[in-house]
């Protein structure tokens, strides 16, 4: 193994910026030595609730480098060890061009019962789109056109669509979980499956609470009858809030309380979706909060109201009628009003980057583990590394 010393990560340990994070040990990264003497430029890319991620690079503009995430304090307890093996299964059995691609799995770690130390490292797919629309904002400067958002979102569909196909559900859609790679024309590729789930079985609260459906908010108590049902369109509506962004460069539900947020936006909160909360005084204060809000005009405010971005302008209202159905078809708090996958694919706004050759299914679907306890979860994750090697230039990497 090759030990790397990230100073930045150094620096974050000594700042105490992990205490939030729970990882105030673990400042250093071990990656195989063939990879390491391959690829031997590392730069810190960023920190999560769940892992830290540093770019290895060789410099040859032919090599696309790797993505080394190290789960931080995977072993902390129950939940963070079920999402650290869902990630490694998810990524090893998924096969899709808009999916990141495992690379390999590695531990310096030497056995299951001393497992502590888990590694995940997948194709360099380019920056998340958060980067790119957060430079548009601070320089005014242009980067995409609303073409190349439609062809962004088409990926994205395409993969969901094998997702789902695959029985899986993403849950945890933003523009810091969506890769673009300006090399190849801004193509986008998913990331970050750690909350992702099978279908079969949901639980609430996940995702970033800014592009999260109401159906998935925990009320009250958080337990599982405190939320609603959901299913994959779910996804749906968080991709209407990353429209939303793509446009104009702000999360359209940012405040200290996101669901208050959108009913600022998407007005009041319909009687057939209020009766399934269960939780009696969070259902009567949406009722309450809700009652005669009106819903936004989407394209008056990105064009009158000048909310768009400014070099959009012209795309935005030529495109006003399709655009504005696709807000009303995802950011639908009742989800039978929202579109499939397959619907959105088909939307007339996405028509002309529409690409049926590259809609795929999955060939299986996803089995789900189900439960187990903290020293199971180190058991099936030792064996997740150990199994199937992946090769690296052909070089076996254990």
């Amino acid at each position: 193994q090759s030990r790397i010393v990230c100073e930045r990560l150094r620096a974050m340990n000594r700042a105490g910026e992990f205490s939030q994070i729970g990882a105030e040990s673990y400042p250093d990264y071990f990656v195989p030595n063939s990879v390491n003497a391959r690829l031997p430029t590392s730069v810190f890319r960023g920190c999560g609730g769940y892992g830290a991620v540093i770019f290895q690079d060789s410099q040859d503009p032919s090599d696309p480098g790797i993505a080394v995430k190290k789960f931080i304090s995977p072993f902390e307890y129950v939940k963070k060890a079920q999402r650290c093996f869902r990630e490694l299964q998810l990524l090893r059995e998924l096969s899709h061009d808009n999916i990141a691609k495992l690379k390999f799995t590695n531990s310096p770690d030497n056995s299951a019962a001393q497992l502590e130390s888990v590694y995940l490292a997948t194709e360099f797919a380019g920056y998340d789109l958060r980067v790119f629309l957060d430079a548009e904002s601070a320089k005014n400067k242009q980067f995409f056109t609303l073409i190349h958002f439609k062809r962004m979102l088409s990926e994205l569909l395409r993969a969901l669509q094998y997702l789902n196909s695959a029985k899986v559900i993403h849950r945890d859609l933003k523009p810091d979980n969506l890769a673009i790679d300006s090399r190849y024309n801004y193509k986008l590729t998913l990331l970050d499956f750690g909350i992702a789930r099978v279908d079969d079985k949901m639980t609430n609260g996940p995702g970033n609470c800014y592009y999260r459906a109401i159906e998935t908010t925990a009320f009250g108590e958080a337990s599982a009858s405190d939320h609603l049902a959901y299913n994959e369109k779910a996804d749906i509506w968080s991709i209407g809030a990353i429209l939303y962004e793509m446009l104009t460069g702000e999360i359209l539900f940012k405040g200290d309380y996101p669901l208050h947020k959108s009913i600022e936006i998407c007005g009041q909160i319909p009687e057939c979706v209020l009766s399934q909360i269960t939780h009696k005084k969070s259902r009567e204060h949406l009722r309450l909060k809700s009652e005669n809000v009106k819903r936004i005009d989407f394209i008056k405010r990105l064009t009158e109201e000048r909310q768009g971005r400014s070099w959009l302008q012209q795309e935005i209202e030529k495109n006003s009628k399709e655009l504005e159905d696709f807000f009303s078809r995802t950011l639908a708090y009742d989800c039978t009003k929202r579109m499939t996958v397959d619907e959105a694919l088909a939307h007339d706004f996405l028509a002309e980057v529409r690409d049926v050759d590259k809609e795929i299914l999955a060939s299986h679907s996803v089995v789900d583990v189900g439960d187990a306890t903290l020293d199971e979860w180190k058991e099936l994750i030792w064996r997740a590394i150990h199994a199937n090697p992946v090769t690296f230039d052909h070089v076996l990497i254990r």
